[in-house]
């Protein structure tokens, strides 16, 4: 029996490790695969890091000419746009030194950070090591692969668009039901409690109108960005 069990077990790695059409060994739903980023700046982003906002993965290199194409409209389109509404947009680079990466960067003017994925290890994590680079992957705030792109088609960039403008909405208003819930308890608690609490009580009511006005920006950044779709 434990045989059959640890034949089936391999037999489910195997298939799941076959790549499907344009090269993909992960598909929508899969979880993010953990793996640490190196940046040419010195600093490092572990993968798990990344939960709890969306992120947008994208690998590259400078010999793709196709990649050449699409940055500078994840750079106008995405990137400049979304930033300031917790998007994550990371360029996963091919086999390259910092040096290159950084002169890359100018050349095709985005200044969304860029890692290091020598040896193409990262890029292995979803994709067969032998296919294209030109991809981009969308993972939710939960850590789930939503979306799944290749090479630059216009029509799958403007899906990806809406897609992403979607989970920063979704991520939005379920910050607003969560502001609205404390804001309740936050009246509670001024009804209930004695008067040497109430220094704690402003404390935290100065917090939360903070955290109100953050949620007003983000909304009216939002609104902007539902213009551009």
């Amino acid at each position: 029996m434990i045989k059959i069990v640890l034949f089936l077990t391999s037999l489910s790695t195997l298939f799941a490790q076959i790549p499907d059409e344009r090269g993909y060994i992960v598909k929508v739903g899969d979880k993010l695969p953990e793996f640490i980023m190196d940046f040419p700046e010195g600093y490092q982003i572990n993968s798990k890091d990344l939960k709890g906002n969306v992120t947008m993965l994208q690998f590259t290199a400078s010999w793709c000419h196709v990649c050449r194409e699409e940055m500078p409209h994840i750079e106008k389109e995405i990137w400049k746009v979304y930033k300031k509404v917790d998007l994550n947009v990371i360029g996963i680079d091919r086999d390259e030194s910092a040096e290159v990466i950084n002169k890359f960067a100018k050349i095709v003017k985005v200044t969304y950070p860029i890692a290091l994925d020598l040896g193409a290890d990262i890029f292995a994590l979803f994709a067969d090591r032998n296919s294209g680079i030109t991809r981009n992957i969308i993972i939710d705030p939960n850590g789930k692969i939503v979306f799944l792109t290749r090479l630059f088609d216009p029509e799958e960039f403007n899906e990806m668009k809406n897609v992403i403008h979607s989970l920063l909405l979704n991520q939005f208003l379920e910050e607003k039901q969560t502001l609205a819930a404390q804001k309740q308890i936050l009246k509670e608690l001024k009804n209930k409690s004695a008067k040497d609490k109430q220094s704690s009580i402003n404390d935290i009511e100065k917090k939360l109108l903070l955290l109100e006005s953050k949620l007003n920006l983000k909304e009216r950044r939002l609104s902007f960005a539902q213009k551009l779709l």
